[in-house]
C-alpha cells in the first residue's frame, strides 16, 4: 500500500488516506489499523506533515463510524415500522435498552480498539437510538487515543512495518475467533438456559 501511495501527490495522498479510512468504516475489506500505520510511516518518511495528516486520519475514522452509527439508526427506525417486524424488534429493542444505557459507553468506547467489534457495536448502538451527541463524544474520545497511537507506532517503527502489519494481521485474526467463540458460547449458555427453564416448567 505504501509503494501504491507514494506514487501521487502530497495532496492526492491525504484524499486517498481519508477515502480508505472511510471505506474501513463502510466495511471495506482493509484494517484501519494498515492505514493508520501507514500514516505514521509516510511522515517519518518526510512525505505528510504530523498535523494535517492526524486531523485527515481523525476525520475519516469519525465519519466512518458516524455513518454506520446512522445507518443502524435508519434500520432500527424502519423495522419499528414495519408491521412484520414491529412486534419481535419492539421486544429486543426493550431488552437491550437497559442495557445499553447502562453499558452503551464503554460498549462504544472499547469497540474502537477491538477489530471486528467496531461495526457490530456502531450499528447496535444505532439500532438502540442512542444519542448521536454521545455517540461522537464517547466515540471521539476512543479514537483521540486510537488514532495517534496508530500513527506513532507507524512512526516510530518504520523500518519495520511490515513486521508489524503482519503481527497485526494475526491479532485481528485471533481476535476474530475469540468474538466468535464467544458468541457462539453466548448462543448455547441463552440455549441451555432457555431449555432448563422450560423444563422447570410444570405440564398443565
Amino acid at each position: 500500500m505504501l509503494e501504491v501511495l507514494t506514487g501521487y501527490s502530497v495532496q492526492l495522498i491525504y484524499a486517498l488516506l481519508f477515502v480508505l479510512l472511510l471505506l474501513c468504516g463502510l466495511g471495506f475489506p482493509m484494517a484501519e489499523e494498515l492505514v493508520l500505520l501507514a500514516g505514521g510511516v509516510l511522515v517519518a518518511s518526510g512525505t505528510l506533515h504530523p498535523v494535517l495528516m492526524f486531523l485527515v486520519m481523525l476525520a475519516g475514522v469519525l465519519i466512518g463510524d458516524v455513518f454506520l452509527f446512522g445507518l443502524g439508526r435508519g434500520v432500527g427506525s424502519r423495522l419499528s415500522r414495519s408491521p412484520r417486524f414491529t412486534q419481535w424488534f419492539t421486544q429486543k429493542l426493550v431488552r437491550g435498552r437497559p442495557f445499553f444505557v447502562r453499558y452503551g459507553s464503554t460498549t462504544v468506547f472499547l469497540a474502537r480498539f477491538i477489530p471486528g467489534l467496531r461495526a457490530p457495536a456502531f450499528l447496535i448502538a444505532g439500532t438502540m437510538q442512542m444519542s448521536l451527541w454521545r455517540f461522537l463524544l464517547i466515540d471521539g474520545l476512543a479514537s483521540l487515543l486510537f488514532v495517534p497511537a496508530l500513527c506513532v507506532i507507524g512512526y516510530l517503527f518504520a523500518d519495520h512495518i511490515d513486521v508489524i502489519t503482519t503481527r497485526l494481521r494475526h491479532l485481528e485474526r485471533a481476535a476474530g475467533v475469540l468474538l466468535l467463540l464467544t458468541g457462539l458460547g453466548w448462543f448455547a449458555w441463552r440455549q441451555w438456559g432457555r431449555r432448563k427453564s422450560d423444563a422447570a416448567v410444570p405440564p398443565r
